[in-house]
Order: structure tokens, then sequence, then C-alpha cells
């Protein structure tokens, strides 16, 4: 039903009652398209931006429901849209986030309202506050594949696997060696139309006898390691274990400081997630994975070993559906987090920063617990860019986190950095361009 909103949209606002007051009038949400009027700034909050836009079916639409022999309805009055858009905003153009600014007036847009804000004021004005914005061909590439004539290149072209990013993911990065060591999780997405190749690249471990390994072709992730050497990102290696199945998915959370010792989720589908944990000799081959027994009982993953002799460790427990964050110090009991950080949310990807701080995200947002606050982690920007398994260098200098591209079907998930700003963070850069000092 989603391709089709615009039609029930379009015709529903338009049987509005002409004799309503201008008091706004609570609406059943809907998507609001057509085509960006005006952009005004509010002087009295910054960063908040009210978008008015013309309602309207999109222009490129239109073919595609002649060759279908659908009818195409269109408003008997012009209608407006106010859209209001703010700094927890997300704000999609050419298929990644950034500022509302990238919108140009007389452009197609879809906005996406928050839950419950839609109202009417008399009978050709909507209201409505933006949880997300897009110019119409992000959201039609993101969610109306099938209209499309052709796939944007941007969508899944990039296949190299000399490089960390690719058109498939990239996820949990860890840093080390003041940030010229990168571990990283990879793994390709599904093609985008029938007969196609998955997106990304084809990395060492992906493939055997020409064929994907299972691991592979059901979507999952395995880790992979590169440095920083001679003024470039060496091509990105996998870590092997000894008797890992091929169809086991691995994401590596943790590494020492050493690269003798990490932590991995391990999953299996149909199967609850586990903590494991391997060890190696110097630079020689990782052991085997073992269970970790800290987290013995219970859902886990995504582990973090900390303190003196690592014997302090924070991690994720999934139940009930959702996720919560343990901790256990040497010689005692794991118990959940404290309650400012454990809320009913689901909380995952702990990450230890310089000074007792704890990156974590709660959902989709990407948070900081430090000096008894907990806080959103932001970049530079007026919208929201969704970050997340933000991951510090040991001096906190650095930043290392995944941002995604708005691909059909699963997002595609990037690498990034930034360096510490005073309080903040500089502009991502992606970390195949970056280069540490």
């Amino acid at each position: 039903m989603r391709r089709f909103f615009w039609i029930f949209l379009v015709v529903g606002l338009s049987a509005c009652p002409k004799d309503v007051t201008k008091t706004p009038v609570p609406q059943e949400d809907v998507l609001v398209v057509g085509r960006l009027a005006a952009a005004n700034e509010s002087p009295q909050e910054p960063g908040v931006v009210t978008l008015e836009i013309r309602l309207a079916m999109p222009e490129s639409i239109k073919p595609v429901m002649r060759k279908e022999g659908r009818p195409i309805a269109e408003a008997q009055e012009e209608m407006m849209a106010k859209v209001r858009v703010d700094r927890s905003t997300v704000c999609v153009v050419d298929g990644v986030a950034g500022d509302v600014s990238r919108l140009r007036v007389g452009q197609e847009v879809v906005a996406v309202p928050i839950s419950g804000s839609c109202a009417m004021v008399g009978a050709k004005t909507l209201l409505a506050d933006a949880a997300e914005v897009y110019d119409f061909r992000s959201y039609q590439v993101r969610f109306l594949t099938k209209s499309l004539e052709q796939i944007p290149s941007w969508v899944n072209d990039r296949r190299d696997p000399a490089k960390v990013n690719s058109s498939g993911k990239e996820v949990s990065p860890v840093p080390l060696a003041a940030g010229k060591v990168l571990y990283f999780s990879a793994g390709l997405l599904p093609p985008v139309r029938e007969g196609e190749s998955p997106r990304g690249a084809l990395r060492p471990g992906m493939v055997r006898g020409g064929a994907l390994l299972p691991w592979a072709e059901k979507g999952g992730l395995r880790p992979y390691r590169t440095e920083f050497a001679r003024g470039s990102w060496t091509p990105p290696q996998q870590l092997v274990f000894p008797d890992l199945p091929e169809d086991a998915s691995l994401r590596v959370t943790w590494v020492s400081e050493d690269e003798s010792a990490l932590l991995a989720e391990l999953r299996f589908t149909g199967k609850e997630p586990q903590l494991v944990q391997s060890t190696r000799q110097g630079k020689g081959s990782w052991g085997p994975l073992e269970a970790v027994p800290e987290a013995a009982g219970k859902a886990a993953g995504d582990g973090q070993r900390f303190g003196k002799q690592l014997g302090a460790m924070v991690w994720t427990v999934y139940e009930f559906g959702s996720s919560d964050l343990w901790l256990k110090f040497q010689n005692q009991a794991g118990q959940p987090v404290e309650p400012r950080i454990n809320t009913l949310g689901a909380e995952w990807a702990p990450r230890l920063g310089p000074n007792t701080t704890l990156y974590f995200c709660r959902g989709d947002r990407q948070l900081l617990f430090a000096k008894q606050t907990v806080s959103e982690v932001r970049l530079p920007g007026n919208q929201r860019l969704p970050l997340l398994e933000a991951a510090p260098t040991a001096d906190g200098s650095l930043l290392f986190y995944r941002l995604p591209r708005y691909t059909p079907g699963e997002l595609d998930w990037d690498i990034f950095v930034s360096k510490k700003q005073g309080e903040g963070w500089s502009a991502p850069v992606p970390v195949d361009e970056f280069r540490p000092e």
C-alpha cells in the first residue's frame, strides 16, 4: 500500500469539511508528498525550519501508473502542508543524511511525520512534525524501487575489496593504535532485483569455488582487519578461526590494544546470539572461539573488556524482545547497569571511552554516559546524522562509527571517522579517505 499512498492522501484531504475553524484539528498520520514551495527558518529556534509543501503526486510516478492502467487522482483545490523540521529530523538527499538546506525550492519531497503530529487547519492546510524528510528520488529508491526504470549507480557500484567501505554493509568499527589499525565486520546486501548479484565487495573468505559461502549468502557478517601504512589503508584481511562453521555470522566488538585477545558476537540462524572470545600469541593465528563464561546463561554479545588485567566487562544481553547492558567487575557477579543507562528501550553496543565514559546505543540513537549524565552524540549540522556503534580511540581524540546510505531493503552501512573538536566532533570522513596523524 505504501506505493500508492498519495492517492489516498490527496483525495482524503480534499474531502475535509469546508467549515472547520483555524484551530488545528488532529488527523490520522499521513505521508506528506508534493513540491517544496518554501523553506522558512525560525529566528527563535536555531536549526528549526518550516517546509511549505504544495501537495501533489510526483511527476515521475504518473507514467508508471498510466502504464499499469491506474487512475491518477489530483486534488480539486490546491492544498499546502507546513512541516516542521528540527534538530532531531533526519533529512535524506541523494541517499545520504545531512542538512535540510540541501533541498531546493521546486523539488519534489516526501516528509514522514512523527506519530501523532498531523493536524488540519481549515480545509487546505496540513500541519506535521517531520521524523524524516526525503527528496523524492531518494524516497523512491528506498521504498518504491519497482517504480524505477533504472537504479542509481550509488546503490551498488562500490565493489572494491581493497577498500573498507562498499555497497554492502560495514559495521562495528574497533580502532586501535591511535586510529591506525581498524577491525570491522562486513557482509553483503541482497540484490535490488531478481537475477542481479548481491551488493558489496567480494572479500577474502566470502567465496569458494565460485560460489558464496553460506554465511555470506545469508547476509551474515565476518570480521576483517586493516591498518594505515605508507599513506593508505591496507586491503582488509579476514580474521580466521579454527572450526568456525561456514554458516556462522561473527561480529568482533572488542580487541585488546596488543591485539592478542578479542570478543565477538556469534550468531546462527534461528538460535540465540552468544558472546565468544579468542586469543593468540603475538601476531600468530587466532585460537578457537570459546564461550565467555561471565556471560553464560543468557543470549549475549557485543562485549568489551576493560580495567586492571582486563578483569571487568560490559556487554549486551538480549531478552524479552529487547536488550540491556550488563556490567561485571573482577571477582564480582555480573548485573544490569544502572537505570540512567538501561531503560524500557533497547540498549546495545557498549564501547568504553577515556575517563570512565561509556558510548552506547538506545534503539537508533547514539548516546554517551559521561559525568553521570546521558546525552546524545551529535555530528556537525542542523539535522540529525543517524550514527551508530560509535567507538573512540583510547585517548578519545578520534571517533569511529557507522552511517547509512538509504538503499532499497536493508540500509548500506559505511564506516566514518571524526576528530574531537572542543566538546563536539568534526564532520564525518569516510574511513578510506581518512589519514591518521
